[in-house]
């Protein structure tokens, strides 16, 4: 979303592209809800019940009515529908016109789920989310109607297209027109790839060296190329152990490489405890960086997180306070590496900042995705410019509390005139009173009484 926060004021509209006639209930529930959580579960229904037929932007609604509906807060709200963008399920567009604010929620439809198996990014996620038993119970539910694989005898002896049905051939070499009109109206939409954008830094060619005489199909290596980067990513690991890693992923008996069994590996591999007397360690600056505004501490920072992977970096920070990776911060990595906006140094800034410097116990996507939006909109890409946007953000906030006026603190004193028993001494005051004195006072009584 473009604004910082989700408004209740500004108005929004739903809406759905073609493809999502094929959204399914059943898969959204069993795959999606465990890594979406409750209240993004929830959201997309309270926007799946607000799709009208031929949505205009004059059909807005205020936002408030989808904050009543879920029965959340704001914030809780914008961190569901950030979710709901990561998995592909919502794509939010927003303008501001003549009435004010407006977004514009299109829904996208649920993958199959063999395609929810197949895509590194979300199998990562549904895995360490729900455990082994539980994802290999899904997956066998995914193929509960699919022929055992043991049954190689059988010949496809479907017929194709031609052998049906018969078609002018003119309209195979010339389209009509009523077509093309049609196809210009919806143009074919293509699914938002999670993975879009994921940089390829990894050496590939000497992982392919390396497995070379190793019994393994070639084409496995190929077809997994985006999970084997992926974690490469994620796990800062190089080719002589990812050879190690996928070796062990490979089946005995088929030679074939096994995805699944690669994440629970790389996972079981890099999931480690860091106690607390583990430290970070501190890598010498180079001589040749001569940036002024970095001191030599700034300067051993940024060698060590360039030093570290985004998942390493955090296990030994959160280890130093006995804590550990959660399944949402790693998703929270995930995004971040995909995106390939940050450098990996600058991600290891941002965690370390939070963390570290702000002191809190978890990762969380409003608070990251605040500070790298933040990051980006001024230029900042990589661990160096991290470091110095973090000081002038710091050297700014200490300004404003420097030149904000503290409030006078002093009451003025309003003097009253004391009463004349005050000023007399505590021994006259306290002196009993003579029997004159007495018999005075009660005859004044006395009097009162009469009138």
């Amino acid at each position: 979303m473009t604004a910082a926060a989700f408004d209740p004021q500004a108005g929004y509209v739903v809406t759905a592209s073609t493809a999502f006639i094929s959204f399914n209930d059943q898969t959204f529930a069993t795959f999606y809800q465990p890594i979406l959580g409750p209240v993004a579960f929830s959201f997309f229904y309270a926007l799946k019940v607000r799709l009208l037929p031929n949505p205009t932007i004059a059909n807005r609604t205020l936002q408030s009515d989808l904050l009543a509906q879920v029965n959340a807060g704001g914030q809780q709200v914008l961190e569901a529908l950030h979710r709901l963008e990561a998995v592909g399920l919502v794509q939010t567009y927003f303008q501001h016109d003549e009435i004010g604010d407006v977004y514009v929620y299109e829904l996208q439809p649920t993958l199959t789920p063999e395609k929810f198996l197949a895509d590194n990014l979300l199998s990562i996620l549904l895995l360490e989310e729900v455990g082994d038993e539980a994802f290999e119970r899904l997956t066998k539910q995914s193929r509960q109607y699919k022929l055992a694989s043991s049954n190689t005898s059988l010949t496809n002896v479907s017929h194709n297209f031609f052998e049906e049905f018969h078609i002018n051939s003119q309209s195979i070499t010339e389209t009509p027109q009523a077509i093309l009109t049609a196809r210009k109206q919806s143009p074919v939409e293509k699914q938002p790839q999670l993975t879009a954008g994921m940089s390829d830094d990894f050496d590939w060619s000497t992982l392919i060296h390396l497995l070379a005489n190793q019994p393994i199909v070639s084409a496995d290596l190929e077809n997994n190329r985006d999970l084997i980067l992926l974690e490469h990513q994620l796990y800062g690991i190089d080719a002589p152990t990812m050879k190690t890693l996928v070796l062990r992923a490979i089946d005995p008996q088929t030679n074939h490489f096994n995805p699944k069994k690669f994440k629970q590996i790389v996972a079981s591999a890099y999931n480690i405890v860091y106690s607390s007397t583990t430290k970070v360690v501190e890598k010498e600056a180079p001589v040749t960086n001569k940036n002024s505004e970095l001191t030599s501490k700034d300067q051993e920072l940024l060698a060590t997180a360039k030093d570290y992977s985004p998942v390493e970096f955090l296990q030994v920070l959160k280890g130093q306070t006995g804590g550990y990776v959660t399944s949402g911060e790693r998703h929270i990595l995930t995004g971040l590496v995909a995106q390939e906006k940050l450098t990996q140094d600058a991600i290891n800034i941002l965690t370390w900042y939070v963390i570290s410097d702000r002191e809190n116990s978890t990762l969380t996507a409003n608070f990251v995705d605040a500070i790298a939006n933040n990051w980006l909109q001024h230029g900042v890409i990589n661990g160096e410019q991290a470091i110095v946007q973090l000081k002038t953000f710091n050297k700014q906030s200490q300004e404003k509390k420097t030149k904000t006026p503290k409030k006078n603190k002093w009451r003025k004193t309003i003097k009253e005139p004391m009463p004349e028993w005050s000023k007399k001494d505590t021994s006259e005051l306290m002196k009993k009173a003579s029997s004159q004195e007495i018999a005075k006072l009660r005859e004044r009584i006395a009097n009162r009484k009469k009138k």
